[in-house]
Parts: structure tokens; sequence; C-alpha cells
């Protein structure tokens, strides 16, 4: 079944959803995705959440096969209402919005991994699935909450562009800005880990698509349905990750974890991955730890720059990939503009407005608009260098080898979707 076929489904299945609020089935991919599920459709059918809403996806063609997603309900989301910025570093302001905030009943899960007995997760074998390995808690026990003790909240995404869309809130008392700590990050693999496969993690610094300046991560699924029926589907950089010569091997490895850079793709990432299944089949927490620390390593290096990024948690939480880029804002002030974010890096843009205007070669163009200029490349590579990483011979700091893209001005774009 071709992307463009699955992508049709998808959108009827949307379509046949707003009609027909069918029972759904939340089983069959582990303890921690079904009670996410569970809790998730009970807030829909209360009304928390409004979904399915008139979403409709489709394929602008092409050799990426970018895929557009008319996401009206994402024109409602909340902004950080700033109009310039020029820089990643924002301090925490209590008076503005942030997950504190939400409404109590917003809260679907409260989550620590802490709390496990070792659990294991392979090919053949994941315990970390089981209920008496995973501490999760509902909303309604009156230890999960707002004021929780627990590491993380799972929040709902009210304006989702799919089915189970949440927001992961780290330490959410804390009140940390939208700054990736080491713990977060871990965190997150820990989430991964016991989540779907399915799902994606991401993480936008403010000016990179972050919207409030709240630690958080998102996490999501490709297609709209977040269901079994879509399990087929992929977001078109993981399609494009799959082809060997787009995901070259980087650096030497370093133990478990090895260091790959993207090819071919409008705007570069680095992927870190971990390799080595025994460890995965003894205790997965040993894995996310120590993946955690040599990509957090990196994001540190591009904090310290004030370096803006996009982390993207995949393959159940063995892969962490970082796109370092330039600081944009096209949502500062008003939601509705296109922006380049975790969902527009994988190849599948949220368009708020009508997107009858957009067109691959325009997708293209604005990533590549993100993408730093080639002194702050040269800054990324000198990074990993001094992070100990032997860079491959012909790792350079070029993201190439894309064919020529005809120019572009986002400001056009930008105009015909007002």
């Amino acid at each position: 079944m071709t992307m463009a076929v699955r992508l049709l489904i998808c959108s009827l299945f949307a379509v046949s959803q707003s009609r027909h609020e069918e029972a759904v089935d939340c089983g069959g991919e582990g303890y921690l995705h079904m009670r996410l599920c569970e809790a998730w459709e009970d807030r829909r059918a209360k009304g928390i959440v409004s979904w399915p809403g008139h979403d409709t996806v489709r394929t602008l063609g092409g050799r990426l096969g970018i895929v557009a997603q008319s996401a009206p309900g994402r024109g409602q989301k909340r902004l950080l209402n700033i109009t310039q910025l020029n820089s990643t570093r924002i301090a925490f302001d209590d008076q503005k919005f942030h997950f504190g905030k939400v409404a109590a009943d917003e809260v679907l899960l409260c989550f620590n991994p802490r709390q496990e007995t070792a659990c294991q997760h392979t090919a053949t074998l994941n315990t970390c699935h089981l209920p008496q390995y995973a501490s999760v808690q509902n909303s309604d026990e009156e230890t999960c909450g707002l004021d929780t003790k627990d590491p993380a909240v799972v929040i709902i995404n009210k304006h989702p562009v799919c089915r189970n869309h949440i927001v992961l809130v780290p330490s959410l008392g804390d009140q940390k800005p939208q700054a990736l700590t080491d713990e977060a990050l871990v965190l997150g693999l820990a989430f991964a880990m016991r989540a779907s496969p399915r799902m994606w993690l991401s993480f936008n610094t403010v000016g990179a698509g972050a919207s409030v300046n709240h630690l958080h991560l998102q996490g999501f699924f490709p297609g709209i349905g977040a269901s079994m029926a879509d399990e087929g589907l992929e977001f078109p950089l993981e399609a494009h990750l799959r082809r060997p010569q787009n995901l070259v091997l980087a650096a030497e490895p370093r133990g478990p974890v090895s260091l790959w850079q993207t090819q071919g793709w409008p705007l570069r990432g680095w992927a870190f991955r971990w390799d080595d299944e025994a460890v995965l089949g003894i205790d997965t927490s040993l894995a996310e730890r120590r993946l955690g620390e040599f990509a957090h390593a990196f994001v540190a290096r591009l904090q310290a720059l004030d370096m803006a990024h996009n982390v993207l948690i995949s393959s159940g939480g063995r892969r962490v990939i970082v796109f370092p880029r330039r600081v944009l804002f096209e949502q500062g002030a008003d939601v509705g503009q296109l922006q380049v974010s975790g969902h527009e890096i994988l190849g599948w843009w949220i368009v708020p407005r009508a997107e009858e205007d957009l067109d691959e070669a325009s997708t293209e163009a604005l990533l590549r608009g993100a993408s730093l200029p080639e002194a702050d490349e040269l800054k990324v590579l000198q990074a990993l260098r001094e992070l100990g990483w032997q860079l491959m011979e012909g790792i350079d700091s070029k993201p190439g080898h894309l064919e020529a893209v005809p120019s572009f001005d986002p400001a056009v774009l930008h105009a015909a979707m007002v």
C-alpha cells in the first residue's frame, strides 16, 4: 500500500470518526500506551479535547514525500506572545501561561520509572510494558495532579494533530524554562521505552517551535488516528533515513552509542543510537542513562552557544536525533503561521490555514531557511570533536547532497496563508 493510499485512509477514518463515535481499542501496544489511550479517550468523551476535527492530509509529491496536514485546530493553540526573538534563553515567567495553570482534568497520568525494579526491552522481550514495572497513576488518584511529586505529568494536548497527542512535563512544580535538562532527556527516553514503539517524542527550544516557555516534550504518532490501523504509516524523514545512503556513520562508535549524520534532507541532524541489545535485555535504565548522557552533552554545547535546536526521540527510546538550526519565530504572535518545528522536520507539515499554495519546493526552502550558516555548522563540528567524537573523513559542514530547489521567499508563503 502506498503512502498516498494510507493517508487517504487516514483522512477517511477521521471523517468517519467525527460522524460516528465508535469505541476505540486501546490494547495491543503495552500497558503504558493502554493507560494513556484510555485516559485520552475519557477526556475526548467529556469534551475536553475536540477530536477528530476537520483535518485532512495529502502528499506533496517529489523525492522527499513531504506531507501536509490541514489542521485548523492548531490555530487556536497557546502562543508565547513575543514579537521579536534573537535568543533561545528566556527566563521562566510565572505571569505567563505555563503547564501549572492547566485545568486539573487536562492531566492524564503521572509517570515515574524510578520506582521500578529492572525491566528489559528487546526484540523478543519487553517487560517494561507490564503493570508491575510501570508506576503510572490516573489523574483522579489523590497523589496524581498538578502538585504531584512524581517525575513527570502527562497532559492532554487540547489542540492535537493526532489521536493520543500528549505533552510530557518533567518536574512540573520546578517551573523550569524550555531548556532541555539531562534528567528530562533521560525521562523522555524512559517514557519512549515504555510507550508504543510508534510514538515519537519531540523537544523544541524557544525559537525552534516551542510555544510555551515551560520545560516539556510532545508525544505523537504518524498519521492522525494513532491506532494499530495506522501501523504501516511513518513520517517522511523516517522513510528517508531507512535508505542506507541517507544516514551515515559520522564517527567511531563509543561503546554502545554510535553517532550518525543525516544526508539528503534540507536540515541536517545528528543521530545518537543505542546499539547494545544485550544491555536492553538486562535493564533498560542503563541504556536510558548512558544514551541520554551522550546526547545531552551535545545539547548542552548547543545551549552554551545559544543555538536553537530540535530533539526527536524515536525507535522506542533507542535513538535521539538532534537538529541544530537557526532561531526562527514565525508563530511568536500568530500561531496561524507556518513554522519549522518537530513535525515539520519530520516532513509532516502542520498547516493551520488553507494550504493550496504549499508544495514540496516551498517546504524544502522553509526547512533550508532554518539551517545553520556555515560558520555555525563549523561550531557544531568543533563541539562534537571536543566531546570526544572522532569524526569520519568526509563529515564536514555542508548539510548537502540536495538537488537544487527553486529560490523561495518564506514571507510570500506566509502572506498567502493569511
